[in-house]
């Protein structure tokens, strides 16, 4: 099944817009990415992280990012045939 980048982007936006809206905090993201206690980690080192703003409420982070950010990291998975 070959499915375009604009589609999963497109598919991906709308669902995390229509689960948190279009500024995820932290935990959102976290969530989102399936990662917990490392994403305010490498944040701060500046490493493997999706772009994001700092804010008056704290840091938020664009839903447009995150979907870019999971999309570059899925490029990076090794395809396993079993």
């Amino acid at each position: 099944m070959n499915i375009s980048h604009e589609i999963i982007f497109t598919s991906m936006l709308q669902t995390l817009i229509s689960k948190y809206g279009i500024m995820l905090t932290s935990k959102d993201c976290a969530e989102a990415l399936g990662i917990t206690r490392t994403l305010d980690e490498r944040r701060k080192a500046a490493i493997d992280c999706p772009e994001f703003i700092e804010a008056k409420k704290g840091i938020m982070f664009p839903v447009q990012n995150v979907v870019n950010y999971q999309l570059e990291k899925s490029k990076q998975c090794i395809k396993v045939d079993y």
